[in-house]
């Protein structure tokens, strides 16, 4: 069975305003980098071009830089859970620019799927 290829570009083009989107975590070597980068430059052009851009992130744990760094300078996010740990992100949550629900990591999935 051959399956489609995307590239990082075309998988965050699929994301929308508004939007939840689930990642894994537990730092670094968890979490993409390519595909969060991609959709932090969409961000930035929807902004420019005066359209609202912000998603909803659901992780298994912690990101890195490359996750939560570049969309929160970006200012792509709307709500994040269940847990940061990226400076850039505490600036946007403490400006109440973001909002933030703090969750015991094993406690996510069971209120995601409820």
């Amino acid at each position: 069975m051959a399956f489609n290829i995307l590239t990082a570009q075309e998988a965050a083009e699929m994301i929308n305003n508004g939007d939840t989107v689930g990642l894994s975590g537990f730092t670094a070597p968890g979490t993409p980098k390519f595909i969060s980068e991609a959709l932090a430059e969409k961000a930035v052009r929807e902004h420019e071009a005066g359209r609202p851009f912000k998603i909803n992130l659901f992780t298994g744990a912690s990101t890195s830089d490359h996750v939560d760094g570049v969309l929160s300078r970006a200012n792509a996010y709307n709500m994040r859970a269940p847990y940061q740990n990226v400076p850039d992100l505490r600036k946007r949550i403490n400006a109440h620019d973001c909002h933030y629900f703090d969750r015991h990591l094993s406690e996510m999935a069971q209120e995601v799927r409820y």
